[in-house]
């Protein structure tokens, strides 16, 4: 019977231990000889952040990235799940990995980190030089740090991390300014579009010329958004009150950036994300399990002829005619395309040259005819702009000198009857005042009928200026 009670016993135990193991397994190291193989991860401290190989929504290319780790049922282990888990950072944003083979690794001839790919030259991701063997960790802040070690293990050197190198949000911890001494600089890069991490049309960093604001770029050179000067301990654009974060600027003679911090007690997931919206952009503080807390709009300068930024709706179709395509070596993005579109009067919809992610720009004057179909027939996806509803001034227009013009047949009516039954002195009066009173009306109706004559020769002349406008080409 005790042997039996002791077989029992080792059996509970042996199917415990199996239960325990995978979270036994879990690692927030990386080193020499190991591989982080595509469906591995690391997992920090505390198990907040995830760092594998994903794919966005709608693409079937690999990249290595960070992300929070929020699972739906706390109880559910999973990998990456583009629903909730989106990255916040990337480590092979322009490259990506066209199949399943990638793997992280520590190069064991110059310690740095790489992409193993069968077949193919490796991805670098770090090029520092090391003395020694290195490791490399994720923290409980999602900091991937490379470390030089000494010859018992031990971390020794700090020789890389990836909060030097922020890909389109910023995590508590992370910098956005300029290293005075090496010149290197924090900023934060939108991606190029929802379904590619690649670099986007969109920066986010410290004003080289006033060092205390933030300002956004659009395609490097052109100011986006000027706001947030640092006043009284934050930046006047934020406007998150919470006793749980701390924004701070810091400046002295070896850098220059402004960053922010979470207390433990949140439970949510902080993130201050560049969006690559285009003309809404795109700046914004998530918390609170994803509610957005904090947006900032971002405006281009709105042509006279455009009323309204939401004027373009997606519809499934395709236009009779090509319209004017912008070269592959702009590297458009989507929301670029909008920009160009929007910017030109003449223009009337827009769509990406290629789909798979969303890059490339066409453009079509008014005069071209858009086919509707269905989902399920060949279409493409044409952002078309909706006429805004014109106003019916010239029918207010007609009202007004209708009452004028009743006014004073009303107001002769009136002289002839008075005049029939009234002295000659009066006569003079009356008929000086409808003398006064028509030399004063006669010259407003002449200048109503100047404006009607004005619009409608700009109507028709409209059309044939709008043809030469699509022919602008980027600059």
């Amino acid at each position: 019977m005790a042997i039996i009670q002791r077989i029992d016993l080792l059996f509970s135990f042996s199917f415990f231990v199996l239960l325990m193991r995978p979270c036994c397994s879990q690692t927030d190291k990386l080193l020499p000889g190991q591989l982080l193989k595509d469906g591995d991860e690391l997992v920090s401290a505390f198990g907040n952040f995830r760092m594998g190989f994903f794919s966005p929504d709608g693409s079937e290319n690999r990249y290595l990235g960070v992300w929070y780790y929020r699972p739906t049922d706390p109880s559910v282990l999973g990998g990456y799940n583009s629903k909730r888990n989106k990255p916040v950072w990337v480590a092979n944003r322009n490259n990506p990995i066209l199949d399943k083979s990638g793997s992280l690794a520590i190069d064991s001839n110059d310690g740095n980190l790489k992409i193993l790919l069968n077949g193919g030259n490796p991805i670098v991701i770090t090029s520092v030089k090391a003395e020694g063997n290195t490791s490399a960790t994720l923290l409980k802040t999602g900091n991937l740090v490379l470390y030089e070690m000494n010859s018992d293990g031990s971390e020794r050197l700090e020789l890389w991390q990836s909060f030097d190198y922020p890909t389109d949000t910023l995590l508590p911890g992370m910098k956005l300014g300029i290293n005075l001494q090496t010149g290197h600089e924090w900023f934060l890069q939108s991606w190029i579009s929802d379904i590619s991490p690649a670099q986007g049309s969109y920066t986010l960093g410290i004003d080289p010329n006033v060092s205390n604001q933030l300002i956004i770029r659009w395609r490097g050179d052109i100011i986006y958004w000027i706001k947030g000067i640092w006043l009284n301990g934050e930046f006047d654009f934020l406007g998150l009150v919470s006793d749980g974060y701390n924004f701070s600027y810091v400046s002295n003679e070896h850098e220059k950036y402004f960053n922010y911090s979470a207390s433990e007690t949140i439970t949510s997931f902080p993130e201050l994300r560049l969006t690559a919206d285009g003309l809404r952009g795109a700046l914004s503080v998530h918390c609170l399990h994803e509610i957005q807390c904090v947006s900032v709009s971002v405006n281009v300068k709105r042509p006279r002829c455009r009323k309204d930024f939401s004027k373009f709706e997606y519809k499934y179709g395709f236009m009779n005619g090509d319209g004017f395509k912008f070269k592959e070596s702009d590297n458009m993005t989507l929301s670029d395309c909008k920009v160009k579109c929007f910017q030109n009067c003449s223009c009337v919809a827009y769509a990406s040259i290629n789909e798979s992610n969303d890059t490339g720009c066409e453009i079509w004057s008014s005069g071209t005819k858009f086919t509707e179909t269905s989902f399920t027939d060949d279409h493409r996806i044409i952002f078309m702009a909706r006429e805004a509803k014109e106003k019916k001034w010239w029918l207010w227009l007609i009202v007004a000198i209708a009452a004028a013009i009743g006014e004073t047949m009303l107001c002769l009516m009136c002289y002839l009857a008075r005049r029939k039954y009234k002295g000659e002195v009066e006569k003079k009066q009356m008929s000086l005042a409808i003398a006064v009173g028509t030399a004063l009306l006669i010259p407003p109706l002449c200048y109503l009928c100047y404006l009607i004559c004005r619009k409608l020769k700009a109507k028709s002349g409209k059309h044939c200026e709008s043809t030469k406008a699509i022919t602008r080409t980027w600059r």
